[in-house]
């Protein structure tokens, strides 16, 4: 639920891709190849997130979706253009790690009874959301004007994010390692195992026996 939660945080309001055009033309001044500059500049800090991220936990998941908010907010207030491509980079590189991490997250957290069904709720969820969200911002746009619009979006998904950190404790603490059940199972040695090769007077079929229990 808190991914789930966390998710919503970060999409809704706070996909300024439909404004694109209009900022380019009100916030910055220019045509159609800011249009393109402003639709690349995510991507850019997407390369970097790809290729910096580790193994990490919740508190990373929450870390990269304030710093999509953040920069989304000082996006939104800026018209310096070399700026606002440098904001937008790093709400790329902070929405590609906390994607990364989410979809990690929900696969090693949830049971394998249940993954088929929760995958296909997280990709419904995945799937609908930028086309609503882009939707949204774009009829709040049409009522506070596109600037005030993203600056909206980016501090809702701050202030979003904050309230489900503090009500998900689970959350904060979900880590990416294997659990202690697994770790015991892997690290144990088949019985017998120190024996083998040592000369020892068992007949190959005692030998192979506690090996094949332990193997099941």
């Amino acid at each position: 639920m808190g991914l789930l939660f966390i998710d919503a945080a970060a999409m809704v309001f706070t996909m300024p891709q439909a404004l694109y055009p209009v900022l380019a033309d009100q916030q910055f001044g220019g045509g159609p190849g800011v249009v393109g500059l402003l639709y690349a500049a995510p991507a850019r800090g997407a390369l970097i997130g790809a290729a910096t991220i580790g193994r990490a936990g919740g508190h990373a998941l929450i870390g990269a979706v304030l710093l999509w908010g953040l920069s989304l907010t000082a996006f939104g207030a800026t018209s310096y253009l070399p700026l606002a491509l440098v904001l937008l980079s790093l709400a790329g590189l902070g929405d590609l790690i906390s994607e990364t991490l989410r979809s990690a997250l929900l696969q090693h957290g949830t049971p394998d009874e249940l993954r088929g069904r929760v995958s296909g709720l997280w990709m419904v969820q995945a799937t609908v959301s930028p086309a609503l969200d882009n939707a949204a911002v774009g009829l709040l746009a049409e009522l506070t004007g596109a600037r005030t619009a993203v600056v909206m979006g980016g501090l809702f998904c701050v202030v979003a994010t904050l309230v489900v950190a503090a009500a998900f404790p689970a959350l904060r603490d979900a880590r990416l390692t294997a659990s202690p059940e697994s770790s015991e199972s892997s690290d144990q040695a088949p019985p017998n195992a120190t024996d083998a090769g040592h000369g020892d007077a068992e007949s190959p079929t005692d030998a192979e026996t506690p090996t094949k229990e332990w193997a099941r």
